[in-house]
């Protein structure tokens, strides 16, 4: 059979690993061997350096390292040359060596790429000091707009290598040659000036700042990108915008900040992943558990972890101390993010951490104390009148008896028309019958008013909720030389959460070190290792996982307020968060090692080999106290455990024409393997429950009811998917004004079956910066961009072995037992793939004073699995998964960006950032609605939406209700559920959507979407005299919410409830004409659908809110008064963060509702204001 090369590649018919890993090695030989080596010269490369009191040895490795010339000197010479102090940028070598050796003993030669350090000659010396012939001299002061002398300007004669640096006071001198007729004048952080040269003998130059932004660089998909040269939809973060900000979570960091990046804070638990974010859209069906839409996150080009433990519940994300991150820079189309392929369709998150820099060591230490409280509870009726609301539900019982084979149902008048009925007339009467244990529990609260312990007003949020505390330090320490760089740090983090029972702590170490042993050589080593500890009381001791969004540790709604608030209540309220325990401990190991080797100038070849190793364990305690039905202790242990092993090898070669045509192309391979287990055990029935651990020795069975039972269980798990990609991109502009750029990759996955585990994910992208153009000149546009792009991307489900199949536990026959298939085995499922076009405008105006980046996008994802059902039983399985469904996502982002007040004494700065977003469900496999987990899918809309009843309006006449005669000639009104819940005036009005005659959940219809119209944020920088101000303003628009924690408080479930309105000015129908809140009382039973239970469309609310996300108030100590006591800087601060909410919402916050269901049942955790003072001091 003939085989292609990727065959060869990756399959052997051993499957030995070591045969595979031997071909990867010959790939990259053959790497090495096609390299172009040939020699080049460099004389005439342009060099930018700036260095105080550097060596000249630091000097020639900066030099070696950015021109690739060789140079030859003796230790001996180097060291007498003494210390060198220079700023240039853009000069010529010849320039840079001028200014090294001037003054000194020593001069320099070429030979073709060899440059020479030797002795002057005598006579060189000693003529330096003859009588030479007059030539003309230049001299000048180089200032800036505010008259400040500027030292080190490179002043040069243009098209020649003769140049000098201005002194400390920005003086220069320059001696001209003859052929002289323009002088530049450059300096780093200014823009290049150019003066021509007449018959002056004093030039004087004011050097203006350079304010664009153009040239700042961009971390991208295996690479840089200056923004000029950036044609893709990259949004970004800056480590100032993560600082000072307390947070276990880098995702809440991320909110408002950037266009088309939706980030919701669902639950606000201390190291929980309630933090859900959605880069352009919702891109997979969520609720089928396969895929969970989350992005793909790198940190320094390396793929990691990024989900909840499913063990102890820690996020791991929340395992990143962002005080060490440098920059966040987020892909968002598919031209910039195609290069990860088959990961890259949620969108990539590219992470960088802070290294080490050339220069002076520096440290810093950083230290906040945070209080953080509840912000607001929601509007209670406590009391008496929660009595009376509790009273009037149970009095108000009615539901219709008759009998079912007669098909004629009547509701009861009186008590006698109940009594001994099947229907209901008073909870308290129960038909006549005798009251049980239950109806006397539920009613003795209520009737028993005259009992003092039944006589209270407890708000039952202050036992729950308690202000919480949060101390954030850090130390980190930086600096290096040319030919070695370091980052260390550590960090301590310690929040006590707002809630009874949960805490988080975290302790992290960080090492970042760069060596260059040789000029083309470049060796990085990373290694960041954490500490997590989420202990907390109300221990889950079943083998069932985490929940990834955390809800309430108590649940303030579960007791009345008459109840007392000290004693055996609150003992049995916290009993479970107190008298249980769970220790969730997490250890994080991530640690990279990449070398870069550049043979010629331009051409690297470079190979990385990462890991990221994620363990979590919980060991859960509930003593035999808790146990009502068998009093035994129960004991759980498990361990899990993630682990990421990739090795990345890039070849690139950079080459420009005359600074006018550049390109990049770029080669690489892939090698990823990602493993995953699991071990769970438990024990019950310890000989005593202060031992919280399973012994040796531990009774393993015990009888109840006739039946021996095991008291110890254990379960196991292990998974593991490996996945090699080729990939490569070609990139090219001319004068960085038309550009073109263009990749292409190939990923293959053991996920999928054999037959269909390769995919191909190409893109295109096209910019022009037609600002450029000569014709285009304007005084008021500082730089424009057009943009394209074109590319596919994908995504791999979460299950290794769903395509594959697998084994599951079945019955045991005469005591063996059987296994089952999982699933049906499905060979051919594959990538989920989306298609995404991309168009984009960036213009600066103003003298860059006003940015914006508008962009349109349209990305289809199709092959979209979904659980299938299939016919009858024929299969033995009812469903199939299948690559089944298709969705679209299109939406507007606009970025902009002012810098107002830039020269005066006070500098005022911001960013605005808004987007929208349309979902649609494209296609089902059946072209017809669907249902999934959360809802229905309906064809044309978005796929979360709510799915409820059509509210027509209370019914004021028997008239209205509509009616059908049997063919025994009863009439039958239309009912809920079953006849004994008939619709009667003063109830609701409910559409019969399918008109069978009653109302279940066949008659809900789609009204309207939960996801926002709009979202973003607004950040504001004012700046005077050493304090600063940042203020970040996040809002969303449109999302339709209903409160049923609120309205279902009123209906009657035969349990008390907590009143979540204001019930003395509730109002309820009692005759035709009243305009009321609610339908009459006695449709409060729950079998009533469409009445109390709030899933009617005359519930809906359209939600907008405007959120105070941070506010940060700092001040910079004088830089005179801290090197009074040898200190860099010191800067204190005060942030507030949710420090208040603006919104129509009837509940209390519209933000951590689910926008997957836009119920709002208050059940998760909620989101805290916090205060925080902080110190940060620099060394």
């Amino acid at each position: 059979m003939k085989k292609n090369f990727w065959t060869w590649l990756l399959h052997d018919k051993k499957r030995r690993k070591s045969s595979i890993c031997m071909k990867v090695c010959l790939c990259i030989a053959v790497f090495l061997a096609c390299g172009a080596f040939r020699s080049v010269y460099a004389q005439t490369e342009k060099l930018t350096l700036k260095r105080e009191n550097a060596s000249m040895l630091d000097i020639i490795f900066a030099v070696e390292k950015q021109s690739k010339m060789t140079f030859v000197y003796s230790m001996d010479a180097v060291n007498k040359i003494g210390k060198i102090t220079i700023d240039v940028k853009d000069v010529l070598i010849d320039s840079v060596m001028n200014i090294c050796l001037r003054k000194t003993d020593y001069t320099y030669t070429f030979e073709k790429n060899v440059v020479v350090i030797k002795k002057k000659a005598a006579e060189e010396v000693k003529g330096s000091t003859a009588v030479t012939p007059k030539k003309r001299v230049i001299t000048g002061t180089i200032t800036d707009k505010q008259k400040g002398k500027l030292p080190g300007v490179s002043v040069y004669v243009k098209g020649t290598t003769v140049g000098v640096v201005t002194d400390v006071n920005g003086v220069y001198k320059l001696e001209l040659p003859a052929t002289a007729k323009a002088l530049l004048f450059s300096f780093v952080g200014m823009k290049t000036k150019e003066v021509e040269l007449k018959d002056q003998t004093t030039i004087n130059v004011v050097l203006e700042e350079e304010i664009s932004d153009l040239d700042e660089v961009t971390v991208v998909a295996y690479g840089e990108r200056k923004k000029r040269e950036l044609i893709g939809a990259v949004s970004y973060v800056k480590a100032k915008d993560l600082e000072e900000v307390p947070s276990a979570s880098l995702e809440n960091l991320l909110q408002g900040h950037m266009a088309g990046v939706e980030v919701s804070n669902i639950s606000g638990s201390p190291g929980g992943g309630g933090t859900r974010i959605n880069i352009r859209g919702y891109n997979s069906l969520l609720s089928e558990s396969q895929t969970d839409g989350t992005p793909l996150y790198v940190i320094d080009g390396v793929p990691v972890h990024s989900f909840t433990s499913p063990v102890t519940g820690t996020n791991t994300l929340a395992e990143i101390d962002p005080s060490t991150i440098e920059s966040v820079e987020v892909l968002k189309d598919a031209a910039s993010a195609a290069l990860y392929g088959s990961r890259a369709s949620n969108g990539v998150i590219l992470i960088t951490t802070k290294q080490g820099k050339t220069g002076r060591g520096k440290f810093s230490a950083n230290v906040s104390y945070s209080y953080s409280i509840l912000p607001e509870t929601p509007t209670q009726t406590g009391g008496h009148l929660e009595r009376i609301a509790n009273l009037n539900k149970f009095r108000n019982l009615r539901a219709a008896y008759g009998s079912w084979q007669t098909g004629i149902y009547k509701m009861p008048e009186s008590y006698r028309d109940a009594y001994h009925q099947n229907g209901a007339y008073d909870y308290f009467w129960n038909n006549g019958y005798p009251l049980t244990e239950y109806h006397i529990a539920t009613a003795k609260p209520l009737q028993d008013s005259l009992n003092p312990f039944y006589n209270n007003s407890t708000n039952w949020w202050k036992y729950c909720f308690d202000a919480g505390k949060i101390l954030n330090a850090n130390l980190q320490a930086s600096g290096g030389t040319e030919t070695i760089k370091y980052m260390v740090g550590a960090g301590w983090y310690d929040e006590t959460g707002i809630m009874l029972g949960s805490n988080f702590k975290r302790a992290n170490i960080l090492t970042n070190l760069n060596v260059v042993p040789r000029a083309n050589l470049n060796i990085d080593a990373r290694l960041y290792l954490a500490y997590t500890d989420r202990s907390r009381g109300a221990a889950n001791t079943s083998f069932a996982n985490a929940s990834k969004i955390e809800r309430l540790t108590v649940d303030p709604k579960s007791n009345l307020s008459i109840l007392p608030g000290s004693g055996e209540i609150e003992k049995e309220t916290l009993k479970q968060l107190n008298e249980s325990s769970e220790k969730n401990i997490t250890y994080r190991i991530r640690a990279s090692l990449a070398v870069a080797y550049e043979f010629v100038k331009g051409l690297k070849l470079s190979s990385s080999l990462s890991m990221d190793f994620s363990e979590g364990k919980r060991n859960s305690f509930t003593p035999s106290y808790l146990d009502v039905a068998n009093n035994l202790s129960i004991s759980t242990g498990s361990i899990s455990s993630g682990t990421l092993l990739s090795n990345e090898n890039l070849l690139v070669y950079n080459k420009s024409i005359r600074n006018n045509h550049n390109m990049e192309i770029l080669l690489g391979l892939s090698y990823l393997r990602e493993a995953k287990d699991q071990f769970s055990g438990s024990g019950k029935g310890s000989p005593s429950d202060k031992i919280h651990y399973v012994l040796d020795g531990f009774p393993t069975t015990y009888e109840e009811y006739g039946s021996v039972k095991s008291l110890q269980a254990y379960r196991s798990n292990f998974e593991e998917k490996i996945m090699l990609s080729y990939f490569g991109r070609a990139a090219y502009n001319y004068k960085k004004k038309y550009l073109f750029e263009f990749t292409l990759r190939r990923d293959g996955s053991s996920v999928f079956g054999e037959d269909v585990r390769w995919a191909m994910f190409p893109s295109v992208a096209v910019g022009w910066a037609f600002s450029e153009e000569p014709f285009f000149k304007k005084w008021w546009l500082s730089y424009a961009k057009i943009r394209a792009s074109w590319g596919t991307s994908g995504q791999q489900f979460r299950d290794a072995y769903l395509a594959h199949g697998t084994l599951e536990f079945a019955n045991t026959f005469l005591g063996n037992a059987g296994v089952l298939p999982s699933q049906i085995v499905n060979k051919n499922l594959t990538w989920e793939e989306s298609d995404q076009y991309d168009i984009g405008l960036d213009v600066d105006l103003f003298d860059y004073r006003l940015k914006f980046k508008l962009d349109y996008y349209y990305k289809y994802s199709k092959s979209l699995l979904f659980n299938v059902s299939l016919p009858g039983n024929y299969y033995y399985h009812k469903t199939a998964w299948q690559n089944a469904m298709e969705i679209s996502n299109e939406g507007i982002e606009l970025e902009l960006n002012y810098d107002i007040l830039r020269k005066t004494e006070v500098k005022w700065r911001g960013k605005f950032n808004i987007s929208r977003n349309w979902n649609r469900f494209e296609k089902s496999y059946t072209d017809m609605d669907m249902v999934n987990g959360n809802g229905q899918l309906v064809l044309g809309r978005p796929i979360y939406g709510l799915y409820i009843y059509k509210d027509l309006g209370i019914i004021e006449s028997e008239k209205d209700i509509p009616a059908y005669y049997d063919q025994q000639g009863n009439k039958n009104t239309l009912h809920s559920m079953n006849k004994s819940y008939p619709y009667s005036v003063g109830t609701r009005m409910i559409q019969d959507m399918n008109q069978d005659g009653k109302i279940n959940d066949e008659d809900r219809y789609y009204a309207g979407s939960t996801l926002p119209v709009a979202y973003g944020g607004w950040a504001n920088e004012i700046m005077w005299n050493g304090f600063d101000l940042n203020v970040l303003f996040t809002y969303s628009l449109g999302r339709k919410i209903i409160n049923l924690y609120k309205i279902s408080s009123l209906q009657n479930n035969s349990r008390t409830s907590t009143i979540f309105v204001d019930y003395a000015n509730t109002t309820f129908w009692e005759k035709p004409g009243d305009k009321v809140d609610y339908p009459v009382i006695t449709s409060s039973e729950q079998g009533y659908i469409g009445q109390f239970g709030g899933d009617v469309s005359s519930n809906i609310e359209k939600v907008h809110y405007l959120r105070l996300k941070q506010l940060t108030l700092g001040y910079n100590l004088p830089k005179e008064w801290m090197k009074k006591i040898n200190l860099e800087g010191c800067r204190l601060f005060f942030t507030a963060e949710n420090l208040f909410l603006l919104t129509n919402y009837s509940g209390v916050d519209p933000e951590v509702v689910d926008p997957y269901t836009g119920y709002d049942n208050f059940l998760n955790y909620p989101l805290a204001r916090k205060l925080t003072l902080g110190l940060t001091v620099r060394f």
